[in-house]
């Protein structure tokens, strides 16, 4: 019984270790070009 829970409480600090290792080393991509101005759709 012991080592059941030792392995699910082994299991689950692994899970969210590295659920914020993905966190913390995912970077987001910025974003190109001028987002604050607006163009209207060129005519057809």
């Amino acid at each position: 019984m012991l080592n059941s829970n030792l392995i699910k409480a082994l299991i689950a600090i692994a899970i969210i270790a590295g659920g914020i290792y993905v966190i913390i080393k995912d970077e987001p991509a910025v974003p190109t070009g001028d987002i604050n101005r607006i163009q209207a759709l060129p005519e057809q």
